[in-house]
């Protein structure tokens, strides 16, 4: 999935539109009557097929790369295991222009292709995320592409960026032809998110969280749609950062606002924004007054953003699970990642949990030692 690696976002640099960009314009298209909505949904289902077909190839130069690094690692190359993936997968046919990046453990590892605008995670976790169980790895996967489809299939969520995604299995065989292995390669459209673009959520595991409540109405109305209550999980060292936004009135400025004629200037000068008035006046500096809005078309408007290490949330609630990310990009897009707890949340059973507390079995507690409760092994539900 696009995730929030570093190497994902190309700040300020130019990019020519790649297939998720392609989707997200669709998902925003303005559609008037019925036709023009069933026109869109078509175009939008064409553009997943043909995303489906451009990570085809790839996964499959990714399982045999991984597979291979694997076999390496395991026969004493002293390298990391992303270090020999990079170049087993880049001497296949397929994964000349892939390259591996770094940006957490959970989901295995990543690689990107940015010749397509694609992001891949392989179910297989190096970090023992998941006790190493691949089985796990591979549900945990099998949510996350559940959770993103019925995103991209709720018109309620069109005006949020959900990451276009497939999934391949791809089967490993020796050179007698007998199967090995069953890798599962996840595909995702990528998009510029990274360190600096989370508001909401957790990117280290819970160790910090992220809120922001210009982006609360965002978090409500998902968490609403998908039958979510509150979150009460705390931070594990209980640190949060905490984003706002300041809005900030530029100076009137004529030559930013294009010339469309006699008419429109001439109902400008009429609500009290002409084009060479030193400030706005009239119905407009009224609105403006009564409602603590900027009305004026011609004054520039933007947002200066803060973000302060506290050790509470400054009474954002916390609407989603704690490792949902949102991220907010510089030209208003905001951007939902790390969808997996979504899809299916147990609710806590035999405790009095506060407001009917959502809580998410944590696949790490079957790491737990046989024993080790007084009970014998069994897996602890919660958020974390």
């Amino acid at each position: 999935m696009p995730h929030r690696a570093e190497e994902l976002a190309a700040a300020g640099a130019a990019r020519t539109e790649t297939v998720g960009d392609e989707a997200a314009r669709l998902r925003n298209k303005p559609t008037l009557t019925t036709h023009d909505h069933l026109e869109r949904l078509e175009e939008l289902a064409g553009v997943r097929q043909a995303f489906q077909r451009i990570t085809e190839g790839a996964a499959d130069a990714i399982a045999r790369g991984f597979h291979e690094a694997k076999q390496r690692k395991r026969d004493g190359d002293a390298r990391t295991l992303l270090d020999i993936t990079l170049e087993c997968v880049g001497r296949l046919r397929g994964g000349e222009t892939l390259k591996v990046v770094e940006g957490g453990l959970a989901g295995g590892v990543k690689v990107a292709d940015p010749s397509t605008g694609a992001f891949f995670k392989i179910a297989e976790e190096p970090g023992n995320l998941y006790g190493g169980s691949s089985v796990m790895a591979d549900k945990a996967a099998k949510h996350e592409l559940a959770m993103l489809t019925h995103l991209h299939e709720a018109d309620a969520a069109r005006l949020l960026t959900v990451p276009l995604a497939s999934c391949v299995d791809v089967t490993v065989r020796d050179a007698a032809g007998r199967p090995e292995r069953v890798y599962r390669v996840q595909g995702f459209s990528r998009h510029a998110v990274g360190g600096d673009t989370l508001r909401v959520g957790s990117s280290d595991g819970g160790r910090t969280t992220h809120v922001c409540a210009e982006l609360d109405g965002v978090a409500e109305e998902l968490a609403a749609g998908l039958h979510l209550s509150e979150s009460c999980l705390l931070p594990i060292k209980k640190v949060f950062t905490r984003h706002e936004y300041r809005r900030v009135r530029g100076d009137r400025d004529p030559d930013g606002f294009p010339r469309l004629g006699p008419a429109t200037d001439a109902l400008l000068e009429s609500v009290g924004a002409g084009r060479h008035a030193a400030e706005s006046s009239g119905v407009c500096a009224q609105v403006e007054a009564e409602h603590g809005v900027v009305l004026d078309p011609l004054r520039p408007v933007h947002a200066e953003h803060s973000a302060t290490v506290a050790s509470d949330a400054g009474g954002v609630p916390s609407r989603l699970p704690f490792d949902v990310e949102l991220h907010a990009l510089p030209w208003g897009e905001v951007v939902l990642l790390d969808t997996h707890r979504l899809c299916i949340p147990d609710v806590t059973g035999g405790v009095a949990a506060a407001g009917g507390q959502v809580a998410v079995v944590w696949a790490a507690a079957l790491r737990a030692p046989p024993g080790a409760d007084g009970k014998g092994s069994r897996a602890a539900a919660g958020d974390c």
